[in-house]
């Protein structure tokens, strides 16, 4: 009998709500949510990327980070400069880079925490594992297939 709970995405899902909330508990003393933590660390490797790299490659909905990046710019966490023509570069101010490193800490705690049953061995092939769940998911863009 099929049962829901044995499924990739219900246990991916699960992970997911639990990662979240934990991670949220982590940044809200810094006055960040888990979306913007993202926006911001992934700003950080790349100050002056644009709104459209950054969708990119954070690969979510436009609209989505169009709302984080003006919540965080709105909070005085990054700003905007002109770079090429019409182009507006992402640039993280005082108050991200001070407070980066702390919320870097508190992702990597999590992270940690999540993986503590595993040896390094299995973490390892974890995230390997993963990672071709989702390639396998992007290849072509076109949905899983049924198997």
């Amino acid at each position: 009998m099929f049962d829901h709970k044995e499924t990739l995405g219900y246990v991916a899902a699960q992970i997911a709500r639990t990662l979240a909330n934990r991670l949220r508990e982590g940044l809200t003393p810094l006055g960040l949510l888990p979306a913007q933590y993202t926006a911001l660390a992934e700003i950080a490797r790349a100050e002056g990327l644009t709104q459209k790299d950054l969708v990119e490659r954070l690969d979510l909905e436009q609209p989505g980070v169009a709302r984080t990046l003006g919540g965080l710019e709105a909070m005085g966490w990054i700003e905007r400069r002109q770079v090429k023509g019409r182009s507006q570069g992402l640039w993280l101010t005082e108050r991200a880079r001070s407070a980066l490193p702390r919320a870097n800490e508190v992702a990597a705690a999590v992270d940690r925490e999540a993986l503590v049953p595993l040896s390094r061995t299995e973490r390892a092939h974890l995230l390997d594992v993963l990672g071709e769940v989702v390639d396998a998911g992007r290849v072509g863009d076109t949905p899983l297939r049924r198997g």
